[in-house]
């Protein structure tokens, strides 16, 4: 599927998968469902007790859930946060949208290849909550950002030698737009990632 990165690709990347056929990639679907497309699955409105789905299923209230995107809208205007909800739990891009089309500023995501799932559906704003020191990904998203203008990807750094192997993966990709990172703070002395001192904090900046 070739797809636009920007806003109107995204929204016609969501648009086709209501046209996905059920198939073998889907899990906990009813098996008599195969063949059919989501959207004629989903028309069928079947209970998720007895229409043949097999645990374990995700299920979201409509209402809940809505209930948690105008929440998060009124907090974050209410006390200027921009907001970045963690996407890598759902990677349901049509959640995405929704977050997004409520105020969030981007989506935070964990590992690269989240990042192209997003980049697929048309998100803008990444923040991924994670180093990134691959050199095949840093190629990648040096790739998208020299492509998109409207494309804004944060990432952590939480060691000098981590940002000398990003810089030198940027360098080689011949990166035409910087990388936005910002230092990662480790949360107490047995943290698992995140810098523990002042002079580290200083040091990496």
């Amino acid at each position: 599927m070739a797809l636009d990165n920007g806003p109107a690709g995204g929204r016609e990347a969501l648009a086709e998968l209501a046209e996905e056929r059920v198939d073998h990639r889907f899990k906990g679907l009813p098996p008599d469902a195969y063949g059919l497309t989501l959207a004629e699955l989903a028309g069928q409105r079947r209970n998720l007790f007895t229409g043949g789905f097999t645990t374990p299923v995700l299920a979201l209230s409509a209402e809940r859930l809505e209930h948690n995107l105008k929440l998060m809208e009124t907090y974050s205007a209410r006390h200027g946060l921009a907001f970045a909800p963690h996407g890598k739990t759902s990677m349901a891009p049509q959640l995405f949208h929704r977050q997004i089309e409520h105020g969030a500023w981007g989506i935070t995501l964990a590992v690269p290849h989240q990042v192209r799932v997003a980049r697929a559906f048309g998100v803008q704003r990444v923040f991924l909550a994670n180093e990134l020191v691959d050199a095949a990904a840093l190629r990648w998203i040096s790739a998208e950002l020299d492509a998109d203008p409207g494309f804004r990807f944060v990432c952590y750094a939480d060691s000098v030698r981590g940002v000398e192997l990003m810089d030198a993966a940027l360098t080689d990709a011949g990166a035409a737009r910087p990388l936005d990172v910002v230092v990662e703070l480790a949360a107490g002395a047995g943290a698992r990632t995140g810098v523990r001192t002042e002079a580290g904090c200083a040091a990496v900046a």
